[in-house]
């Protein structure tokens, strides 16, 4: 469809006959939505609306659309710069400001709608007093002649909502607090806390309007609310499995009615996997994931069987002797499935691997199977819309849903509703615009946005691109990077409050937010600032009372229900505990096994110095050097030093140059020759090396490895000599870096010096007396000060790289 616009732009911009026709061809246009309009969109409008000269030259025409002056009366729009949350198809405030400022050119006048025919007088004044103080253009970039947010405008309600009754409209405050947990803890306790809000709203009756009633009377209708007349929305996907298993445990119906959520939920992956395994055996990964998915239902326990018995994980190079069983049978239908994918659709694949494993009629025993059913249907629908769209082969449309998933990727936003399911609806804010609901929670506000910038930023009012490439001290960025990215993080901060103001007035008659933010920057979340603002406004909104709600009873293998048939005998003395804290508990345990049992099984001395912290005070350091400095002898002509100071003759260095020569050709770099032996000549000749020599017991590109942790730590030290009872690590530096710069380069090598020092004290149990880096470039040797407390923060660094052991 882009194309489509392109094209049509260019004809209309490059061919005034065309232009022309089309212009006398629509005697009026109306854009509706107007703040959701693209610059291309805009800009095909103003050509068609252009007001023209008869016989006026084409040379005299304006090709671009910022200079052009529609019709008076010939263009209607409307729209509401407050609701502009579609950057990211580059529709704008300043878009719909531009096209004001046109209109007006020609006569054209501005007409303010303010009657709210939505929400009620609780809500409309709450959000009028939020966002008069939270929708400003303060940061307005005057330079670029460009509005970074929408001015506010008041709303009007149309309902009062004056009940009588304690739970009449109104906005309520949901854990309005600090927490000093986590924010992954924070989301889980919110989940709970709005899975137990959910179902008291319904046990409670609050009163929500009844539209058809009201409009019938002419006067207020309440009734009670249910499960569909609540809506959860959530400006993105963060925390939705939390709030799944929220809702799950509190036993609340629910459906997803985003595309983007239904992406994210476990059905939907489980049955990625199985496809990813179907169209590629060599991913082992997604097969393991895919036979324990519920497709197969092999348990570890099978896995482990399988593979200890002499089979594979890749279907295609399974021995004919595999064991028998699950995952043989298994992987015979994963390969059954790829061998005919290339004569089926891609839907028609799907639909039939969902009948063959009988995914929809074991969805039957899960509490919510319709809302499983959904999701397998929605799967399928997706991959006939793509094979409609031209997309042929499983891998292309494999690789369009990771995209879907990815962050980068937006989703068609569909919300289908299903009237005769009574459940609560969960969408993201994308996706409810436009929609109402009698009672709207919101929820996911309590992350600060992170700004990350792309690799190119586009400026279309000064017509530049920036670009960034790289990371940490590699990076390269063109001049104007930094201050493009400063504008666009205050247009993604403007974005974010207008989102704030599309969710909140898709609330009719109750809106609740939730609150709940952690203590370390809770108050730049929105979360924090909605607090903030209303701090010397509580009347506007009133705190939940959560009624504490009846514990989820664990099951117990000593409870006297039906259990089937069974010649297996139930062991009484069992209690298995499957609330949602034990979950938590399991989780948690998990996750430190997983971190404990996936730590690297050594460390090298180089690699420490990396995540060595910067003092407060000072500049933000790289987490790595830079590949040409990292290690010993990053570059070819650090290499090609190192190898010639291993094998010369440090007290002469008369085969020097030849040395050098071979290794510059060994290293593909011929003619840095003289260069190397240059750098090596300053080793020989430096205090250090001569000392070396005169002790007569020196060794040189020693390797060490000491047991550190739950692993090693080794390395190579360059030259070591032993000089009155004590020992002298050397170690060549080639960094191009001045003599001033030297001590600084020091610090960044600190713990690798000191990892040196400790390994090579702990094998020989002789003391270390120095550690001198060598700096061939200003010829500069740099002591290392503090040694001991060096060694001990190099041996602290290893052990907690590696873990404490066992």
């Amino acid at each position: 469809f882009h194309d489509l616009l392109v094209w049509a732009r260019e004809r209309l911009r490059d061919n005034i006959e065309v232009r022309d026709h089309f212009r006398r061809r629509f005697s009026h246009l109306l854009i509706d939505e107007a703040q959701d309009t693209d610059p291309l969109q805009a800009e095909i409008a103003m050509y068609l609306a252009e007001l023209a000269s008869p016989g006026a030259p084409a040379d005299s025409r304006p090709k671009s659309w910022e200079h052009i002056t529609p019709e008076q009366g010939k263009l209607f729009v409307v729209g509401d710069p407050k609701q502009s949350i579609y950057r990211f198809r580059r529709a704008d405030v300043a878009q719909m400001k531009m096209l004001q400022q046109r209109m007006e050119l020609s006569g054209g006048r501005r007409v303010g709608l303010v009657q709210n025919f939505r929400s009620q007088k609780t809500v409309v004044n709450w959000v009028n007093y939020i966002f008069e103080k939270w929708m400003t253009n303060e940061n307005a970039d005057n330079g670029a002649d460009e509005y970074v947010q929408s001015e506010y405008e008041g709303m009007s309600p149309r309902w009062e909502g004056e009940t009588s009754e304690e739970f009449r409209p109104r906005v309520w405050a949901l854990a309005d607090e600090e927490s000093p947990e986590s924010i992954n803890a924070v989301r889980r306790q919110e989940a709970d806390d709005i899975a137990a809000l959910v179902n008291q709203v319904v046990s409670q009756g609050w009163n929500v309007l009844d539209r058809e009633k009201s409009e019938e009377s002419g006067t207020e209708v309440y009734r009670a609310a249910g499960y569909s007349d609540i809506c959860i929305l959530m400006p993105r996907r963060t925390g939705l499995q939390a709030l799944e298993r929220g809702l799950e445990g509190h036993d609340v119906p629910y459906r997803l009615e985003s595309a983007s959520l239904v992406f994210e939920t476990q059905e939907v992956r489980d049955l990625l996997n199985c496809l990813r395994s179907i169209d590629d055996p060599s991913d082992q990964v997604a097969t393991v994931a895919a036979l324990r998915s519920p497709a197969f239902g092999c348990s570890d326990v099978d896995l482990l069987t399988h593979y200890e018995g002499g089979g594979q994980f890749d279907y295609l190079r399974e021995p004919k002797d595999a064991p028998e069983g699950p995952v043989s049978d298994a992987l015979l239908v994963l390969r059954s499935f790829h061998e005919s994918r290339v004569w089926e659709s891609v839907g028609t694949l799907i639909d039939r691997f969902l009948r063959d494993r009988m995914l929809m009629e074991a969805a039957v025993g899960h509490p919510r199977m319709r809302e499983q059913w959904r999701r397998y249907r929605f799967l399928v629908e997706r991959a006939w819309q793509f094979a409609e769209a031209g997309g042929k082969s499983l891998r292309s449309f494999v690789g369009w849903v990771e995209d879907q998933i990815g962050e980068n990727a937006r989703v068609t936003e569909t919300p289908v509703p299903e009237s005769d399911e009574e459940a609560v609806r969960v969408m993201t804010v994308h996706a409810a615009k436009g929609l109402e609901f009698p009672v709207v929670v919101l929820t996911g506000i309590n992350s600060p946005r992170q700004h990350r910038p792309g690799t190119a930023l586009f400026d279309r009012n000064q017509r530049r691109v920036e670009v960034r490439i790289g990371s940490n001290d590699s990076r390269f960025s063109t001049d104007g990077f930094d201050e493009l990215s400063e504008h666009e993080s205050l247009m993604q901060d403007a974005e974010q409050v207008r989102l704030m103001y599309v969710a909140t007035t898709r609330a009719r008659d109750h809106l609740a937010l939730s609150l709940r933010r952690t203590e370390r920057g809770g108050k730049d979340t929105p979360a924090g600032k909605i607090s903030g603002y209303l701090d010397d406004r509580p009347d506007l909104w009133e705190p939940v009372a959560l009624v504490p709600q009846a514990a989820v009873g664990s099951l117990s293998a000593t409870d006297d229900g039906d259990r089937g048939d069974s010649s297996q005998p139930i062991d009484h003395s069992l209690e298995v505990d499957h609330s949602l804290e034990a979950r938590d508990r399991w989780l948690a345990d998990r996750e430190v096994l997983l971190t404990d049992m996936g730590r690297p099984s050594s460390a090298s001395a180089t690699s420490l110095g990396r995540g060595t912290e910067k003092p407060p005070d000072e500049k933000e350091e790289p987490e790595s050097e830079e590949p040409w400095r990292r290690g010993r002898g990053g570059t070819q002509v650090g290499r090609a030093v190192h190898a010639v100071l291993q094998a010369t003759d440090l007290a002469s260095g008369h085969d020097i140059t030849d040395r050098a020569q071979a290794q510059a050709v060994a290293e593909g770099v011929p003619g840095s020759g003289p260069e190397i032996e240059d750098l090596a000549r300053t080793a020989i000749a430096s205090d250090v090396v001569k000392r070396a020599v005169a002790s007569g017991r020196l060794w040189r590109e020693v390797p060490v490895a000491v047991p550190a942790g739950g692993g090693s730590l080794h390395g190579f030290i360059d030259l070591l000599f032993e000089e009155d009872g004590g020992l002298v690590v050397v170690d060549y530096k080639t960094d191009s870096v001045s003599a001033n710069e030297t001590a600084e380069a020091v610090r960044r090598y600190r713990l690798q010096g000191g990892a040196y020092a400790y390994a090579v004290q702990k094998l020989t149990g002789k003391p270390v007396k120095e550690v001198v880096f060598l700096y061939l470039q200003p010829n500069r040797e740099e002591q290392l000060q503090d040694l001991q407390q060096a060694m001990e923060d190099a041996r602290a660094e290893a052990e907690r790289l590696l873990g404490a052991g066992v």
